[in-house]
């Protein structure tokens, strides 16, 4: 076997594999001998058909696949010993094939990958540390004293009561059991000092701001001029919040990681803090990228991606439509050639041991929210390595890894102005940057 690189553009060349019969001849006779012992065929003895009849029936078909396989081990095993960086997949170029010579000849297109330099130091962008104002601080003092707090039975319902009932919508034979915080109404004042036993009717408009969102709560298909609810209040209750005290910090952080209201509020202001500036961190992650493409020019193989669309997606069956698909692939693709690019020259790379350690942090950060904070670790552990038994999960894990090197490598090399800002003055940042790139 033989394989040469022709060049025929600056980002293009042809693979031409040589293939003589010997380099398939054993494989083929290997498989044909294997089926003459297995083949069950009318008119002879199992094991003992003819070889010319097993031939005759099989070896076209047998030949075809010893090649196919022996050609796309051949080129992948070049393309990796040349060290050739190629877009997409080789495409096979199509022309009539005798299967019967002695020396079989395959051509390949292949896309090569631009050459380009990354300058990470000529980058620079805003870096916005969000911070958490008193305001918001008792706003989660608020919450996970209510989150820890308890029930309390009311005779009658007021603004803040939480009401277990039995909900029939209109046209519905059967009620359902649910739960109606008065607080989260538009209108809650149909409810307000009714007992248990007392029987509401009103219509979805009335107490919710959305079809969409009465929709949801309900179960149920509701339009634009809402639908009639029968609601039976089965049980009033209220939630006592918890008070400011050890307790409630033992709770929140677990025993002992606080001892004082004020370490308890300077708790929460750091974490919301550490909270928002993750946010900030994948900001620092878009700006960078979108920079990057905008800056780093280079030229893309578009006859060769628009031909490989052709061959590998079944969906596109024109050239027409290939050269969209490319068009909204653009963005995408020069930023997987840039990323590639500054990963090889950083030495970014993710071991195993980093995917276990990533879902072990993301699974302890996830019960964390909960209220777990005193899970044992072997327990942690074992729970992160079931969630690696799932591909997707892992592959999600090893990118979001992979992900938080390149942040380090941008935050190291790119011109980072810090600027402070208010939560709501950080929204309303991100909001108008995802408006502008949906209308790029």
């Amino acid at each position: 076997m033989n394989i040469t690189k022709n060049t025929t553009g600056d980002l293009s060349a042809v693979l031409t594999v040589t293939v003589d019969k010997a380099d398939y001849q054993e494989k083929v006779v290997e498989v044909l001998n294997q089926y003459r012992k297995t083949a069950d065929i009318k008119g002879f003895r199992k094991g003992q058909v003819p070889m010319s009849f097993v031939k005759k029936q099989y070896e076209q078909a047998v030949i075809f696949d010893t090649v196919n396989d022996l050609l796309q081990k051949s080129v992948s095993d070049y393309i990796n010993t040349e060290k050739l960086s190629i877009l997409g997949n080789p495409v096979p170029v199509i022309k009539d094939i005798d299967w019967n010579a002695d020396q079989l000849n395959f051509d390949f297109e292949l896309g090569l990958a631009p050459e380009f330099d990354v300058d990470l130091s000529k980058i620079e962008i805003e870096n916005y540390k969000v911070k958490v104002a008193d305001e918001e601080v008792q706003k989660y003092v608020d919450n996970f004293a209510a989150r820890f707090g308890s029930l309390k039975s009311l005779a009658e319902a007021e603004a803040e009561a939480v009401l277990k009932v039995d909900a029939k919508v209109e046209g519905q034979e059967e009620a359902k059991a649910t739960f109606v915080r008065l607080e989260d109404l538009k209108d809650a004042s149909a409810f307000i000092g009714k007992k248990v036993g007392d029987v509401v009717e009103v219509n979805t408009n009335d107490i919710f701001d959305t079809a969409e969102e009465a929709a949801q709560e309900l179960n149920a298909e509701v339009s634009e001029e809402g639908i009639k609810v029968t609601y039976t209040i089965k049980e009033i209750n209220k939630t006592e919040k918890s008070e400011i005290n050890q307790e409630l910090f033992d709770k929140v952080y677990g025993e002992g990681t606080v001892d004082s209201e004020e370490a308890f509020r300077n708790k929460i202001k750091e974490e919301s803090e550490n909270m928002y500036n993750k946010e900030s961190d994948k900001q620092i992650i878009n700006d960078v990228v979108a920079k990057l493409v905008e800056t780093i020019k280079f030229d893309l193989p578009l006859e060769f991606l628009t031909k490989w669309l052709q061959t590998s997606n079944e969906n596109i069956t024109s050239e027409e439509q290939a050269k969209e698909e490319l068009a909204k692939m653009d963005k995408g693709l020069r930023y997987q050639l840039i990323e590639a690019k500054i990963a090889e020259v950083n030495n970014v790379e993710v071991s195993a041991e980093e995917v276990k350690e990533a879902a072990f942090a993301a699974i302890k950060d996830q019960l964390k929210m909960y209220g777990q904070t005193s899970i044992p670790e072997e327990t942690l552990q074992q729970i992160a390595m079931s969630a690696l038994q799932n591909q997707e999960e892992y592959n999600r894990l090893s990118y979001q890894a992979f992900t938080d090197k390149m942040l380090d490598v941008f935050k190291n090399n790119v011109k980072l102005n810090e600027k402070e800002v208010t939560f709501d003055e950080f929204v309303d940042i991100i909001t108008e940057k995802n408006k502008e790139l949906a209308e790029a």
